[in-house]
């Protein structure tokens, strides 16, 4: 049962531009966490990213727990790293490869059960693997499924 997810820049985006036609799902999904008061964590590393087009003052921090990307998560996102360098990656730039690997650390370092992204090519590509290779769980909710389809209500 989930009770901690980690929210990616995706989501961020998402839930912040009501002109995006994934905004309601967002929304509805910061909605639930916030009812079944699911602790929401955002990485330093998604911050970063989410300030190259917004201010972060305008996210509702109080309600996010910021966690720090550090000594730990560094060693072990660079085993992922390192698991993942002889796949190719042409269709997902490095950068991007490395920055998914840092938050798959922090998610596995923190006992984090969730990860909120609508990034279908890094769960494909970059999480799956990772899931394979070192066994571990982590559910992925991604923002193309509504939250009536998530929890398996009928439309």
């Amino acid at each position: 049962m989930i009770k901690k997810v980690l929210l990616d820049t995706s989501f961020l985006i998402r839930l912040m531009n009501n002109k995006d036609p994934l905004h309601k799902n967002a929304y509805e999904y910061y909605n639930h966490f916030l009812e079944k008061e699911w602790e929401m964590y955002l990485s330093t590393i998604v911050i970063s990213e989410y300030c190259v087009k917004d201010k972060i003052e305008n996210l509702p921090l109080e309600h996010f727990k910021i966690i720090v990307f550090d000594f730990e998560d560094a060693k072990k996102s660079g085993q992922f790293f390192n698991s993942l360098k002889a796949k190719s990656f042409s269709t997902i730039k490095r950068n991007v490869v490395i920055n998914d690997c840092k938050l798959i650390a922090q998610i596995v370092n923190r006992n984090i059960d969730g990860y909120v992204t609508n990034d279908v090519k890094s769960i494909e590509k970059i999480i799956n693997p990772l899931k394979t290779k070192f066994k571990f769980n982590i559910e992925i909710i991604t923002l193309n499924q509504s939250l009536k389809e998530y929890e398996g209500r009928l439309l």
